[in-house]
């Protein structure tokens, strides 16, 4: 009966922290690899500029016949640097509304060499045809220098943050994001609690506390390392249908990078649960490859006090 006394709350527990060691992992990944620094360093180690100015160079050169409009009338004012910009403000306006809930409102840098570009075809084009430059003419050229300004704020928004936004995912998504140092700080005093929780019920076997503690550990890091260690073997997050490369390139990367940062968490739990139940293993002085639960070894004892008594 009192080898049942702790054996039950003991595994209870365990399985707790397993979820917990789960979560809270998850948790502070997420906090140190989703963050506008991480975002821009992603950007700029994969050159994302570049497939941004050859996705804006095909779609001007696709709507050169139905504009009208030469695709180096704007192509060739787009220097990868003024895209690397845009991509940022993006990028950091995405996180400013992910951390306090503002309005996601990204404000686009002023391009004047591009401007510049666009009044001169306009103007060439009225002087040679003899088109009025009327309020018409006026409002035709702010238009199009609006329509190329938003072509280009869509292209650079590589992780589609405006996406995310019209759809309201942004606003759920704050809900969790700016509260994940509390999240974590929860889960942590969680696990803490029922770590002295297990101890007092372990308190006549404090061994038990390297077993249980171990156990946790260990198949906490086996269910993070393992679905984790397939999706990057196989390659997984390569099977997304995403046509933009800049938008597929800044997705997959950031994901394998978590996964990645997931699964070396979880295989340093399993070395710390291996090492452990190994340490509990000696203290017991049995062998580390047939390692016993506290609560056979309790049976065990009470069996032997039987015999002897007889």
């Amino acid at each position: 009966m009192k080898s049942i006394r702790t054996y039950i709350p003991s595994l209870f527990i365990s399985v707790i922290l397993v979820l917990l060691f789960l979560g809270g992992s998850a948790v502070v990944i997420a906090d140190i690899n989703i963050t506008s620094e991480h975002f821009r360093k992603t950007a700029s180690e994969k050159n994302i500029e570049a497939q941004i100015y050859t996705s804006i160079e095909k779609n001007y050169r696709e709507k050169a016949n139905a504009t009208g409009i030469p695709a180096n009338v704007y192509t060739d004012h787009l220097s990868e640097e003024y895209l690397a910009s845009v991509m940022n403000v993006y990028i950091d306006a995405g996180f400013k509304t992910l951390s306090d809930g503002s309005k996601f409102a990204p404000q686009i840098p002023v391009n004047p060499e591009l401007e510049a570009s666009i009044d001169k075809f306009f103007n060439d084009y009225a002087d040679k045809t003899g088109y009025k430059k009327d309020e018409k003419f006026e409002k035709k050229l702010a238009k199009t220098k609006e329509e190329a300004y938003k072509l280009i704020g869509s292209q650079c928004d590589a992780f589609k943050f405006s996406a995310l936004n019209s759809h309201g995912a942004m606003k759920s998504i704050s809900k969790i994001y700016s509260h994940r140092i509390h999240i974590a700080v929860i889960i942590s005093a969680a696990a803490l609690v029922l770590l002295a929780v297990m101890f007092i019920i372990n308190r006549k076997n404090k061994k038990s506390m390297l077993y249980w503690c171990g156990v946790s550990a260990l198949i906490s890091g086996i269910i993070g390392t393992i679905p984790s260690a397939v999706l990057v073997a196989d390659r997984y997050f390569d099977s997304f249908s995403i046509k933009q490369p800049q938008i597929f390139t800044a997705y997959t990367t950031t994901f394998y990078r978590l996964t990645e940062a997931f699964m070396a968490a979880h295989i340093a739990f399993a070395a710390i649960g291996i090492t452990m139940l190994v340490i509990y293993g000696v203290l017991c002085g049995i062998n580390k490859n047939n390692i016993k639960a506290p609560a056979d070894i309790e049976v065990k004892k009470k069996s032997d006090e039987i015999v002897s008594a007889e």
